[in-house]
């Protein structure tokens, strides 16, 4: 049977955090896009912990709420629509929990899962990007060795969600002996540990609110225990965590569609020339009424892709279509829509140029628009 209809809970869940988006979000997001680079945002980090967002992903084995997928990825579209920068910052934690959840030990889950709801501690970050790497992650510059008991990592990674604001980082690196995907493994890095250090800020476009800068490890010594996951099996987790975050980037990027969309629209409306509305004008409503269209179909791609993760069904293309088509629809959406909106669009701190340079990251985000056809054209 296929239904298109929430549950109470979901629209419920729906109706909440658009709330927060609208009253909370929204409020701070031009504010923050003003200030120049810096940590996450004092007002970003009081939502994150009244809402005890990290919780709602955890199971509750581990003291959590389980959301399913659908429903993490109906939050993720309101939290963008009102802050894709506040959407990227729990999203980076978001990567950091599954990825413990894939294949973390019991261990590791009791001592970092409960670590992610604790309103002072709640923030992490996934560290498999590297300067040169790019969208290929079948090997990495940065390496492990073994010394007696412990692993020394040295290497850059970058760039990095929440550098510096985490209280642990994910790092993928190659075992020193070892170049291939099976030398790939997984550490867990706790803040303040001797030889970490950070980069300058970057200094973006789009995502402005987001903190991201390298992540400097210079002979970082860390326990046994820091491994997750078997021996050699970095790669094939770091596969599936981005196969599953490219649904979730693909929620984001419809909630950023949807934002431009109803401002064009509202504008369209209000605009007059000759005392007619221009969306009178089919140049103008035709054009709506095909971004209206793509949205429905964007939202409907995410929620198949999320169904097929919930049920145990092969996602990867499907995971790839909807970040591919959704993320395509937030740069247009917003093109667009800074076309609807003429010179009221084109000012630097006005939302809907925000959204756009958001959204030309959004192609870029868990694997560009070309890695997403050849994933799909790969499982053809």
């Amino acid at each position: 049977m296929i239904s298109f209809d929430l549950s109470e809970a979901q629209k419920k869940l729906q109706s909440k955090f658009h709330k927060i988006a609208e009253t909370k979000l929204r409020p701070i997001l031009v504010p923050i896009e003003q200030k120049p680079p810096g940590p996450i945002d004092a007002g970003y980090l009081k939502i994150l912990a009244w809402e005890n967002l990290n919780a709602l992903f955890i199971p509750e084995k581990y003291g959590g709420k389980g959301l399913d997928n659908i429903s993490v990825a109906l939050l993720l579209e309101e939290i963008a629509w009102g802050s894709v920068d506040f959407a990227s910052i729990y999203l980076a934690n978001l990567h950091a929990i599954k990825t413990l959840l894939i294949a973390g030990s019991e261990k590791q889950k009791n001592k970092f899962l409960p670590l992610m709801m604790n309103p002072e501690k709640g923030i992490a970050s996934f560290c498999p990007t590297e300067p040169r790497g790019g969208s290929d992650s079948s090997f990495f510059e940065t390496t492990a060795r073994q010394e007696k008991g412990f692993y020394i990592l040295n290497g850059v990674k970058n760039p990095v969600i929440n550098a510096g604001d985490a209280s642990f980082y994910l790092v993928w690196a190659n075992m020193e002996n070892d170049q291939s995907r099976s030398g790939i493994n997984i550490f867990i890095v706790p803040e303040g540990t001797d030889g970490l250090s950070y980069g300058p800020y970057y200094d973006k476009g789009g995502y402005r609110g987001v903190p991201i800068r390298p992540l400097i490890l210079k002979d970082v010594c860390v326990s046994k225990d820091s491994l997750i996951g078997t021996i050699g099996s970095g790669y094939l987790t770091l596969m599936q965590v981005v196969d599953w975050g490219r649904a979730m980037v693909g929620a984001t990027s419809v909630g950023i569609a949807r934002a431009a969309i109803e401002i064009a629209v509202k504008h369209a409306k209000q605009r007059t020339i000759k005392k007619r509305p221009i969306i009178s004008n089919q140049g103008i409503s035709f054009l709506l009424a095909d971004l209206s269209t793509q949205l429905e179909a964007a939202r409907l791609l995410v929620w198949k892709a999320c169904k097929l993760i919930d049920t145990g069904g092969d996602y990867t293309s499907a995971s790839s279509m909807a970040k591919l088509f959704a993320a395509e629809l937030a740069v247009h959406a917003t093109s667009d829509g800074l076309m609807i909106l003429g010179q009221e669009g084109i000012c630097r701190f006005s939302l809907m140029n925000k959204l756009h340079n958001d959204a030309l990251l959004t192609r870029i985000t868990e694997g560009t628009s070309q890695i997403q056809k050849a994933i799909i054209a790969s499982q053809l």
